[in-house]
């Protein structure tokens, strides 16, 4: 009973702080931009086409809808329908630009909880982003949960109290477009899956995480796919690594099958709406094809005045190196810049240390194996990167930077009992 009451204290806070940055830790033009961003326009257009239409209007994508007096670009239209829309008008449609490079699932779900229920539009939407801030709460108290399971609950007092401080895993956490809260769903089910069972049904895990994937690419699409794919995979590596070849046949085979039928789902469903807005599914092939060349692409440029970019382009570390560099805590707080170099600094002490303690070393094996999920983003899809930095920093924690910080609490933990 008080450690229900503790997780649902952890969530309740986690949840104030993404929904609405009560306790400042989130520098506030970013999150008074994050209330409303470009990408949730798109959201908002689709509810409204909805509105007007048909869910399938257009083939139920997401996009900018346009009517009659609208302006020019996405931004300003976007933000003149998210008004309309608040206001409950639905103005006459005049032209629709869809987005299709997802499905946009969770605006499906959203139309049809709109059609279904007819409430107030603004109130449909802060039910939208309140349903996306409880979920990415509810998952990260779980993996507080899971610690405490696994060490113990004061390990999961400081991991909480680490978190929370950095704001771009909470930054987008309410965002209609963004669903951020997807990308911890197989890292922690698998974790508390594994802890439970000591000889797990394989074939439950795989039914599982094939329901899981399903819903990565309905409510996100392809977005920040090699990382979820990696994050997935980490409770698995991390409580039945072996180094023999039964290890690796069984992994591969498992989640070949945990991704492909949802992979194909997805592309089937994609396709189809290509077809309904196109009359033809090759549009949607050559579609796919030219956004994955674009997104992996490194025909992006910088301003003559960041040289030092240009040059570490030369030998493919500027991305890397201004994904180390930002912060990852309020300045407004701190009074400093602390860069991302500064917390993966702490983590390689901290496993050093756990290391020659003997505390864990599997979890420090496992932490730094999983850096590969935010380097496949940065290093594969490089133009994403490039461009989106408003939202990229939140891939340093699915789930890498939050294992660090689990491993610098254990750290912290065994310094506390030896000062008993």
């Amino acid at each position: 009973m008080k450690k229900a009451f503790w997780f649902s204290f952890f969530t309740i806070l986690f949840f104030l702080n993404t929904q609405f940055n009560t306790f400042h830790l989130i520098p506030e033009e970013k999150f008074e931009y994050s209330k409303l961003e470009e990408s949730e326009t798109l959201v908002i257009g689709k509810i409204m086409n909805s509105e007007h239409g048909k869910i399938m209007d257009d083939g139920g994508f997401t996009g900018t809808y346009y009517f009659k007096g609208s302006g020019s670009g996405r931004s300003v239209v976007g933000k003149q329908v998210y008004e309309k829309y608040i206001r409950n008008e639905i103005p006459e449609k005049t032209a629709y630009d869809p987005y299709k490079t997802q499905i946009g699932g969770q605006a499906i779900l959203y139309s049809l909880f709109d059609r279904a229920f007819g409430l107030d539009n603004a109130i449909n939407l802060d039910l939208f982003r309140i349903f996306n801030s409880l979920s990415l709460s509810i998952l990260l108290s779980l993996f507080l949960y899971w610690i405490s399971q696994r060490f113990n609950f004061r390990v999961s007092v400081i991991t909480f109290l680490l978190l929370l401080p950095n704001y771009w895993l909470f930054l987008y956490g309410k965002s209609s477009w963004w669903c951020n809260w997807v990308y911890f769903l197989p890292f922690v089910y698998s974790l508390l899956f594994f802890e439970k069972k000591k000889n797990p049904s394989f074939k439950k895990y795989i039914f599982t995480l094939s329901f899981l994937f399903f819903l990565k690419f309905w409510f996100t699409g392809f977005e920040f796919i090699t990382v979820f794919l990696i994050s997935s995979s980490i409770p698995y590596i991390y409580y039945h690594f072996e180094n023999k070849i039964s290890f690796y046949w069984n992994f591969i085979w498992r989640h070949f099958i945990i991704l492909t039928i949802p992979l194909l789902l997805n592309i089937s469903f994609l396709l189809y709406q290509f077809y309904l807005l196109t009359g033809s599914v090759q549009n949607g092939i050559y579609h796919l094809k030219d956004a994955f060349t674009r997104r992996s692409s490194s025909e992006y440029f910088y301003e003559p005045n960041q040289h030092h970019l240009i040059m570490l382009k030369k030998f493919h570390l500027d991305i890397i190196t201004r994904y180390l560099g930002n912060s990852f805590v309020n300045e407004d707080l701190t009074f400093i810049k602390i860069p991302f170099a500064v917390i993966l600094l702490t983590g390689i002490i901290c496993s050093v240390y756990l290391s020659l303690k003997r505390i864990d070393r599997k979890l420090v094996f496992t932490t730094w194996f999983s850096i590969l999920a935010p380097f496949s983003w940065f290093i594969l899809f490089q133009q994403h990167a490039h461009i989106h930095k408003h939202i990229d920093f939140f891939i340093w924690y699915c789930p890498f930077l939050i294992l660090v910080i689990l491993l610098i609490s254990l750290t912290l933990n065994s310094f506390l009992k030896i000062s008993k």
